[in-house]
């Protein structure tokens, strides 16, 4: 009888851990050094932009779907100016979105470039991670590494914690046993960290599908990121963690 005892009380304990860790908000900062792609030529850029473009990100997800987008709110423009000669420069983290539908395995992405919004539907790809030995401490939770390279040809190593049984990430990144809690995209070129971690239950409506955009291919929109960067000389910072930079003399 007690034998029983003991496994009704261990199931109702793995229930509630199960059931905390399918619903809540986690907050994430991407930070983005602007000042490494900046090619050798356009050294003097360096003096009218700050090193890094630091934007905030939050992770709805339930047991069904999951929303990543950008908090917009909690961006400012700024100004500078020179002798004789007045830059505007405005930095915009703008609107992204990524919604999965978990159940499905079907990802729709909303990016805005050049001011306007597209629309990317697409299947949830395996990443092909590859397991590392590396771990350390993240907001008390003990991490583990993860690495793989991208289409892009970028080097991306993640943090992951088996200690919450959620296998999603920020932006796109997925598929390991554990939340990710940190991802660093080439060498730290692109920096994304946990602020905060939020249990609670979501508010109706409060994760849906972005619906406004133009419809386009994932390929067709790389290419014309790649082609708009190039003819202004600079690097495509790639992923979701976009940003435009606009400067006026």
């Amino acid at each position: 009888m007690k034998k029983y005892a003991i496994v009704i009380l261990l199931c109702a304990f793995w229930s509630f851990i199960s059931n905390q860790n399918e619903e809540g908000v986690i907050t994430y900062t991407t930070k983005i050094n602007m000042h490494k792609k900046i090619p050798a030529e356009n050294e003097e850029i360096k003096k009218i932009i700050p090193e890094f473009n630091t934007s905030s990100n939050v992770l709805l997800f339930n047991p069904d779907e999951s929303l990543y987008k950008n908090i917009p709110e909690q961006v400012n423009p700024f100004e500078q100016s020179s002798k004789g000669n007045t830059r505007v420069i405005s930095q915009v983290v703008m609107s992204n979105e990524t919604y999965l539908d978990r159940k499905e395995s079907l990802i729709t992405q909303m990016k805005e470039f050049m001011g306007k919004k597209y629309l990317i539907k697409k299947d949830q790809e395996r990443i092909p991670w590859k397991l590392g030995t590396d771990t350390k401490e993240i907001h008390g939770y003990t991490c583990k590494s993860a690495s793989f390279q991208d289409k892009s040809e970028r080097e991306i190593k993640a943090w992951f914690t088996e200690e919450i049984r959620v296998s999603l990430g920020p932006e796109s990144y997925h598929g390991l046993p554990g939340l990710i809690l940190e991802v660093s995209i080439n060498d730290d070129d692109i920096i994304i960290s946990t602020d905060k971690i939020e249990w609670r239950p979501l508010k109706k409506n409060e994760i849906k599908a972005p619906k406004n955009g133009q419809e386009i291919s994932d390929q067709e929109y790389q290419a014309m990121i790649e082609d708009q960067m190039s003819k202004m000389g600079i690097e495509s910072q790639g992923g979701n963690s976009g940003f435009r930079m606009m400067i006026r003399n």
